[in-house]
């Protein structure tokens, strides 16, 4: 076996195990649940979330190494950027959902918010490096708004919960992350 050979099935022995390692997690989170160990159950979730979160970063990269033009490159960027899109619209719609709100009812909306906000913070995080490495400079021009958008809508998160009295942590964590990234003045 060459080594190329051997390395191609230590990926398809890795990709094998993360698959496993997602199956067995959500069934027994499922049990877990069910004999009401929630925060067993919780920590599984977890588990199988972060399982599914390698596999979409590996056939993210693998789609883009096989693409066999730089044009389907872009066409799988421009894709990517519209489920941004969309996870933007949703934190918006969970927060006017949340200024109609008082008291738990409204921290229950903040905490689907701030799922999402981690969900597009994911997907920001696998999109920059193949964002960066595109060839086509317009593609960058086309996203560049949507991650300007993306970050002003955090901003004005944070700034609407603070005058609720109600700062959140991990708004603020993605907010700081953005503009760790660099995402506030040129991301590509």
């Amino acid at each position: 076996m060459t080594e190329r050979e051997s390395e191609q099935v230590g990926r398809d022995g890795f990709t094998k195990m993360l698959l496993e390692r997602f199956s067995k997690a959500v069934s027994d989170a499922e049990d877990s649940l069910n004999n009401e160990q929630h925060q067993k159950a919780m920590a599984l979730y977890y588990d199988a979330s972060q399982s599914a979160d390698e596999m979409c970063q590996r056939f993210l990269t693998l789609l883009i190494k096989t693409s066999p033009s730089e044009a389907y490159k872009t066409i799988l960027l421009e894709v990517l950027s519209w489920r941004l899109r969309y996870f933007t619209t949703q934190y918006d719609y969970h927060l006017a959902v949340a200024q109609t709100l008082t008291g738990l009812p409204r921290q229950e909306w903040i905490a689907r918010l701030e799922t999402i906000l981690v969900l597009s913070q994911t997907l920001v995080d696998k999109l920059l490096p193949h964002l960066r490495n595109a060839e086509d400079p317009a593609l960058c021009g086309r996203i560049r708004p949507l991650l300007h958008d993306w970050i002003a809508g955090i901003r004005n998160l944070v700034a609407k919960l603070r005058t609720w009295n109600m700062a959140s942590a991990q708004a603020s964590r993605v907010l700081e992350w953005a503009i760790d990234q660099g995402l506030d003045s040129s991301p590509c």
